[in-house]
């Protein structure tokens, strides 16, 4: 990702909301399976079904790819009107379509062929989105005052790298954040440093922890973490995939 990222000029276009990865594959894929050509006029003549309850949810998906692949400001402004209010099956739907248009939209004013860049969390301005793990080597509450030292370090080292601390929140055997970071930013290495300047308070975070843009694990996924190696152990902990 940082080499990626590291030859990326300003020219890209992130998606800021949490769009599940299966419906960003799913849309992504009936976008390139319904790649034609359609005219503006079509799409226009067609704007009154996409807010008609009669249209069916997979009409309305099709619908939704075919007018966000023609760049007109226009449409970009029916595909943002509905947005604001789709049908509940098709929030994420509508979101990946306006972000689509957006892009193809930019690209033709410009003249100029951007880089789009999604996750399942999404992101912040130029900043992406990740769910961070963080384990005890102790399985208990943190005291009061290592809650405080948790924080205050791992605000202090974000800050350092132009990241942001969204959420907190902290549990008898982990605790959880919610960050964002710059698009090139060494992720293993703020982490790493983060838990260092914790520990030289009680040595009480494990140096392992789990980062990931995908999604916020849920509490069963991160017990079955903590299961595999019972107790947590530095040198045998596994990859979590």
């Amino acid at each position: 990702m940082q080499d990626f990222f590291s030859g990326v000029n300003q020219n890209f276009s992130l998606m800021e909301d949490p769009v599940d990865m299966h419906v960003q594959m799913n849309y992504f894929e009936t976008s390139h399976r319904l790649r034609e050509e359609f005219t503006e006029q079509d799409m226009l003549a067609r704007k009154d079904e996409l807010f008609s309850s009669h249209l069916s949810v997979e009409n309305k998906k099709t619908l939704l790819v075919q007018m966000a692949s023609v760049p007109s400001p226009e449409i970009y402004r029916i595909l943002e009107s509905y947005s604001k209010a789709p049908d509940a099956e098709l929030e994420s739907w509508a979101k990946m379509a306006l972000q689509e248009n957006r892009l193809l939209l930019e690209s033709h004013l410009l003249d100029d062929n951007q880089v789009f860049i999604s996750t399942g969390l999404g992101g912040k301005g130029n900043k992406l989105r990740y769910f961070v793990v963080l384990f005890y080597r102790e399985v208990n509450d943190l005291q009061p005052f290592q809650q405080k030292v948790v924080q205050d370090e791992m605000n202090y080292v974000l800050q350092r790298y132009q990241g942001e601390l969204e959420t907190l929140k902290f549990k008898n055997k982990y605790s959880t954040m919610r960050v964002v970071m710059p698009l090139s930013s060494d992720i293993a290495k703020t982490f790493s440093e983060g838990i260092e300047e914790c520990n030289q308070f009680g040595n009480f975070l494990s140096s392992n922890f789990i980062v990931t843009n995908m999604k916020e694990l849920s509490e069963e996924e991160i017990n079955e973490a903590l299961s595999v190696n019972n107790p947590i152990s530095d040198d045998d902990f596994p990859p979590i995939d």
